[in-house]
């Protein structure tokens, strides 16, 4: 099965190693730092609340959704922690997309789909009817190739950018996959501090 790394970040696909992984002290402080990031504020209902977006979609065609499922899945496969798809990945990328995305982002995004179902179909004759173990394989090898440098899988890296921080900005990724400590131990001042300094 391929998932993301143990950091979030990682740039290849391969198997988690069984590490210590990161704690996060709250969902808030999370979404602010990938507010941040990706500038993703008008996708978040109200600070105070989740982001809700809808799975019916209104951005993607049935045959991009499809494949930014199935992508997503062999991404962020569902093991001990929810996966992709349990956190609405493709539903918070169509929120994303329609809500956000300017129409320059948008373009490129869309052609970057239409690339990326044309290799995989060539690599599987219909990656999304393909067997997991294809699927798995053909999208390992674009990865490998995407990350190795290849100019015109770019739309690729982004994309595997988005899938990656819409997870972690969902409750399942944020909460039950990742573990953030702001300052680990316990804080001692290296001074001592008196009334009236």
């Amino acid at each position: 099965m391929v998932v993301c790394g143990e950091a979030w970040s990682n740039s290849s696909l391969g198997k988690q190693e069984n590490g210590e992984k990161l704690t996060m002290k709250t969902r808030r402080e999370f979404i602010q730092g990938l507010i941040v990031s990706v500038g993703g504020a008008s996708a978040l209902s109200a600070c105070g609340g989740l982001a809700t977006l809808s799975s019916s979609g209104s951005f993607y065609t049935a045959s991009e959704r499809a494949l930014i499922s199935r992508v997503s899945d062999l991404i962020i496969p569902r093991t001990e922690t929810p996966g992709a798809l349990d956190a609405n990945v493709p539903g918070y990328l169509d929120g994303l997309m329609t809500e956000w995305a300017s129409a320059e982002t948008r373009s490129a995004h869309r052609e970057a789909l239409q690339g990326l179902a044309a290799r995989l179909d060539a690599a599987t004759g219909n990656f999304l009817e393909a067997s997991d173990e294809d699927a798995e394989s053909a999208l390992a090898r674009l990865d490998a190739a995407a990350f190795d440098g290849a100019d015109d899988l770019s739309g690729y890296r982004s994309l595997k950018g988005y899938i990656t921080q819409a997870y972690f900005a969902t409750e399942e990724g944020a909460v039950q996959e990742l573990k953030w400590v702001a300052v680990p131990g316990r804080w001692e001042p290296s001074v001592d501090i008196t009334a009236g300094d």
